[in-house]
């Protein structure tokens, strides 16, 4: 029987219409509780968000890199026909969401986060081609400035900012009054919104963090979300498969 079963795990991540962590949860015996405790509103209009998938559909960039799913679905679009232009995921759930659309990645990094992601693009070689990366505004700049310093042609879109979901902030405080098993961060946005609805509220007795990766991880020491669990994996399943490897705790309910 897998440690997970029956244990209660808050989702704070928005949930894709896929199921993403929840079917994941609920295959390892779990029962998922979903409070998305952010939003993503997009920050490019109608036009602008055309004009930029005209841009990409036309081959005008030579690597396209994506660091989020998120920013994957949003753009929305596909591998332009006949074109040379190269895709670069920084893990397996961005590059699914790009095979959708047509589009065949470039091997994942080693490591699924921004400095591992950097290190395959140069190790592709980078000098004079030119790079979109569409993202969240407030990413960190460690891949657009070692590409930058490599000789790449950068182009940076913002193409969504990620805020706290005040909608939830209600169903959130209810069920920390009731102390999940556990609290997964999957983004180091979804830490912020949490702290923010939250209110300053400490962890609840009993209740155990888990992050997807060192990013993350350190984002939730900052606020005083210190986790018990980082998966050494920096996706999804990895997540799942390092709660559920956790030694049990004897004062959880």
């Amino acid at each position: 029987m897998s440690r997970l079963s029956g244990a209660r795990v808050l989702v704070t991540r928005p949930e894709p219409a896929d199921g993403g962590l929840g079917v994941l949860l609920r295959a390892a015996g779990a029962e998922p509780v979903w409070v998305p405790v952010i939003r993503l509103i997009p920050l490019l209009g109608p036009e602008e968000m055309d004009a930029l998938r005209a841009e990409v559909q036309s081959g005008r960039f030579d690597i396209v890199a994506f660091t989020s799913a998120n920013a994957l679905r949003l753009l929305g679009v596909g591998h332009p026909s006949g074109s040379g232009t190269e895709l670069f995921a920084i893990g397996p759930g961005t590059a699914a969401a790009a095979r959708k659309l047509g589009w065949m990645p470039r091997p994942l990094p080693q490591e699924f986060v921004a400095e591992s992601l950097a290190e395959a693009m140069l190790a592709s070689g980078v000098s004079g081609r030119r790079v979109l990366l569409p993202r969240a505004e407030g990413a960190r700049d460690v891949l657009p400035r070692a590409l930058e310093e490599a000789g790449a042609d950068v182009t940076e879109v913002a193409l969504y900012r990620a805020s706290a979901d005040q909608a939830s902030a209600p169903k959130l405080r209810s069920l920390l009054r009731d102390a999940p098993d556990w609290i997964t961060f999957t983004s180091s946005s979804t830490v912020r919104g949490f702290a923010e609805l939250a209110q300053g509220r400490g962890l609840p007795p009993g209740s155990r963090v888990a992050c997807i990766g060192p990013i993350t991880a350190t984002t939730a020491e900052a606020y005083g979300l210190g986790p018990e669990v980082v998966a050494k994996v920096h996706s999804l399943p990895g997540l799942v498969a390092a709660m559920a490897a956790a030694p049990v705790d004897d004062n959880s309910r």
